[in-house]
């Protein structure tokens, strides 16, 4: 038996007004405001507020400028900003991963992000100097940027799970029976 034309468009049609309405949605919402709620945020009919917690100290890393609140406001609603620290790039990456963290839904306007990307494409140029996330490096990776044995390694690893990860080098340095001069001596390379 066969089946009439219109039964076999049926889906097809009713796909293509579902992508048009979510089209015409996400450009309504980028017109006039969108005021996306991600998990665990409570809803805002006004644009964020500074951060109340003291950022100067807390992120020292990051150099005073134009767009630093911002960068720390806006990266932290999701994931420490310390992230930056191990991603230096030129402008163009930095754009393009403002662009992929809005695909994921972070929220802000476009002064935000272009605020952002400025700074960090100043403060944060690609680097020749290789760069570990201390917290999340296994022990092959410590031995090998540290230049320590894969025992000591293992002892940094065991450690940073006891006390729930490194804040700073100065929690790794306490770590027993470890050379703090060989962590010292590659304190730009660790990211924390």
């Amino acid at each position: 038996m066969k089946t009439p034309a219109n039964k076999v468009f049926l889906p097809q049609i009713i796909f293509s007004v579902l992508l048009f309405l979510l089209g015409v949605g996400s450009i309504t919402g980028w017109i006039f405001g969108d005021r996306r709620v991600m998990a665990g945020q409570a809803p805002t009919a006004a644009p964020a507020q500074k951060n109340t917690f003291d950022s100067q100290a807390a992120y020292s890393e990051f150099p005073p400028g134009r767009g630093r609140e911002t960068v720390l406001r806006l990266c932290s609603k999701c994931h420490s900003p310390t992230i930056v620290l191990a991603h230096g790039q030129d402008r163009q990456g930095w754009e393009n991963t403002i662009i992929k963290m809005v695909s994921m839904g972070a929220t802000g306007t476009d002064e935000d992000f272009t605020d952002i990307a400025d700074y960090l494409t100043a403060n944060f140029p690609p680097s020749t100097i290789p760069k570990l996330f201390v917290n999340k490096a296994t022990d092959q990776q410590l031995a090998t940027l540290l230049d320590i044995s894969l025992d000591d390694a293992k002892a940094i690893t065991a450690y940073r799970d006891k006390i729930g990860g490194f804040k700073s080098i100065d929690d790794m340095k306490k770590t027993p029976n470890v050379d703090t001069k060989k962590i010292d001596a590659k304190k730009e390379n660790l990211v924390f």
